[in-house]
């Protein structure tokens, strides 16, 4: 971890360190003067904490390959909690840094937000039934598994995804049972023989209410007009990913209506001086966009042109 200068305006500061940032930075973005800043302890985004699910190797092998520059200034443990936009082009902009420390005052000529997204919850759907123990989202599930632990016995995996089937696959390899049901109207992934051997694959069917407390028992789901019901004691909810951009509430940065951060082609947000890549743009699970908006946009912040 490098030293901040508070007193100093950095060029460039990258707010989040997962794979967009990482393809960024690969691809040459961080000259003199750049501030790269993650709430984690190291690179590699919420997604590090799966990458040795099977099915994640190639997303395992570039942020292994990904050596951040020597020249980059890092502040991990750091996290971004406002924005303070210069709307006077030239002037610095204000990133609101929270440290164990306490909040402090970050400026730079110009910011990158490349802070991800935060996985749905089952509150998002408004998923009918109480709240009990043993519901999770995906990240939760893999740090359960780096320390050790199970999240339970009988899980239900809902989500379809190339990280949801990872996840999955990872919670049956530790000996746990695991069902895993894709939500109506997605397309469905094929899974390698092996993965699919290992597993209980449902058709797709709608998630309609759990029951069970104080940990949960059971998980229904609605397929045709049929209701199925799933002796569970874990449900993993991975139904989607939704951009972290809360904290820039009040920035004067244009949202889509999901939530999203708006660019343009040049990766701009509608204040100068400030861009923005990644599930914070374009929210995936799979983060299909992340390492070509990372790699596109090193180029343009760089003067070239696509």
């Amino acid at each position: 971890m490098s030293t901040i200068d508070f007193s100093h305006v950095y060029r460039l500061a990258i707010v989040g360190a997962g794979l967009s940032a990482l393809s960024a930075l690969q691809a040459g973005l961080a000259g003199e003067d750049t501030l790269l800043l993650d709430y984690q302890d190291g690179p590699g985004g919420f997604l590090r904490h799966a990458l040795t699910a099977p099915g994640l190797e190639d997303l395992a092998a570039f942020v292994r390959a990904a050596a951040l520059p020597d020249r980059l200034t890092t502040c991990f443990r750091s996290t971004a909690v406002g924005l303070l936009p210069a709307f006077v082009e030239g002037e610095p902009h204000t990133l609101m840094v929270r440290q164990s420390s306490g909040t402090v005052e970050v400026r730079a000529t110009q910011v990158l937000l490349a802070c991800g997204g935060l996985e749905l919850t089952r509150e998002s759907a408004q998923i009918p039934g109480p709240r009990p123990a043993g519901v999770i989202t995906p990240v939760f599930a893999h740090q359960l598994l780096n320390r050790g632990y199970a999240p339970g016995r009988r899980i239900v995996v809902y989500g379809q995804a190339r990280y949801v089937q990872a996840t999955a696959y990872r919670l049956a390899q530790a000996g746990l049972s695991v069902t895993l049901v894709s939500p109506p109207g997605e397309p469905v992934l094929a899974l390698p023989a092996a993965l699919s051997s290992a597993l209980t694959i449902l058709p797709p069917a709608r998630l309609v209410a759990l029951a069970g407390f104080p940990r949960l028992e059971e998980v229904s789901f609605e397929r045709a007009g049929e209701r199925v019901t799933l002796a569970a004691d874990t449900l993993v909810y991975a139904a989607g990913l939704r951009a972290n951009t809360h904290w820039l509430k009040g920035s004067g940065l244009a949202l889509s209506a999901q939530g999203a951060l708006e660019v343009n082609a040049r990766y701009q947000t509608s204040v100068h001086g400030i861009y923005a890549i990644g599930t914070a743009v374009a929210p995936s699970l799979d983060h299909e966009q992340s390492l070509t908006m990372g790699k596109e946009v090193a180029l343009l912040l760089s003067g070239g042109a696509l």
